[in-house]
């Protein structure tokens, strides 16, 4: 950048390109007015600050920068126990959720189990008694060779 600021500076007329693009007008007075904008700020710096002056500024700007480090390494501590709390009561909470599935599982079996229990019951007592059971005679029908099942 320094170069094409350099020739923009000496050669106003001279056609620049850059990445194989002309340079515009527009783009060489930008660069050319951000060029004396930089150079006043440096030439300023260099003629407000002291040595004393910018060691005192760096050394305030370091206790700065660890003041910061130290924040953001106590914030991501801080983060950390509470996405480790939030874990651990996630998983407290999983384990009530199986613990009350595996109840309802079994309250479900202990109904079904009862209903099962009375169907059996009713089902005993509108039956006959087992003397007046008909029995079921399974025989052989010789014309179609299948077996078929007729009650007598």
């Amino acid at each position: 950048m320094r170069c094409v600021v350099e020739f923009a500076e000496k050669f106003p007329n001279l056609p620049i390109y850059i990445e194989g693009e002309l340079l515009l007008d527009e783009q060489r007075v930008a660069i050319l007015h951000q060029a004396r904008v930089l150079r006043r700020a440096t030439s300023r710096i260099a003629e407000d600050m002291t040595h004393d002056e910018f060691r005192r500024t760096t050394g305030t700007l370091r206790e700065c920068f660890e003041d910061l480090r130290r924040l953001h390494i106590s914030s991501a501590r801080e983060l950390g126990l509470l996405v480790q709390a939030h874990n651990a009561a996630v998983v407290e909470e999983g384990i009530r959720a199986r613990f009350y599935l595996h109840q309802s599982l079994e309250d479900i079996d202990a109904i079904d189990a009862s209903h099962t229990i009375a169907r059996v019951r009713r089902n005993l007592e509108i039956t006959p008694d087992a003397r007046h059971f008909t029995p079921i005679n399974v025989t052989a029908d010789t014309q179609s060779g299948k077996q078929s099942r007729r009650k007598q």
